[in-house]
């Protein structure tokens, strides 16, 4: 179980005019007893000489729960076919809450920025996608996508300056430039997603590998 402590501070000026500072500080392991939810607490400060004081007021949010799977869906753009992946269509995941940025990629906050999308032949399998970094050697934990049919592609297509944004529980993935042609789906299919244990949530909570359907009826992605 961890907990996440979020406060405001205003440190003293070292040149003319004060300095606002905001930040969340690290995941710190709470009492494994402790039920979700907001928390008060204290904090005593001691010196050497035994002198001590207590502030009051502080708040802490107690998470215990692993985030989830929500839903997979992509976007078509406009004026673009149905059923074959194109620059500028998405692929959108989104989990049962916000996931740490930077649990996806290190020192990421959530705005844009370049990646690679690959849709992966499955040969007597169906395909599937995969989202690597930007110079496409890194698999993104963000898990694979299968994506319910075996006719997206004829060989592996890796999406080259696809970007990755993030607002709220949503993880948009937009398409690049093909490295070779894609194939158009034939009929309809429904993605499945399996997450990765590897993001976590922002009190640091493993997600669930648990599949998720794509929500809705069976369509043609992208």
């Amino acid at each position: 179980m961890a907990s996440e402590l979020s406060r405001r501070r205003r440190r003293a000026p070292d040149r003319p005019g004060n300095v606002s500072n905001d930040y969340r500080s690290a995941v710190s392991t709470a009492n494994a007893v402790l039920p979700a939810g907001s928390k008060t607490f204290t904090i005593t400060a001691t010196d050497v000489a035994n002198n001590s004081t207590t502030q009051s007021g502080f708040s802490v949010t107690v998470d215990n729960t692993a985030p989830t799977a929500s839903d997979i869906q992509t976007t078509n753009v406009s004026a673009g076919t149905s059923g074959l992946a194109e620059t500028w269509d998405t692929m959108v995941f989104t989990f049962a809450e916000p996931i740490d940025p930077s649990s996806i990629v290190s020192g990421w906050n959530g705005t844009s920025r370049t990646v690679t999308l690959r849709i992966n032949n499955g040969g007597s399998s169906n395909d599937t996608v995969s989202v690597y970094d930007s110079a496409d050697t890194t698999q993104l934990p963000l898990g694979s996508v299968n994506l319910g049919r075996k006719d997206y592609t004829g060989a592996n297509i890796g999406f080259t300056n696809s970007t990755m944004v993030m607002s709220g529980s949503m993880i948009t993935v937009t398409l690049g430039t093909a490295s070779s042609a894609p194939t158009t789906a034939a009929n309809t299919g429904s993605m499945i997603w399996t997450p990765s244990v590897t993001a976590t949530d922002r009190g640091g909570n493993a997600c669930s590998t648990t599949a998720r359907t794509e929500t809705g009826t069976a369509d043609k992605d992208f």
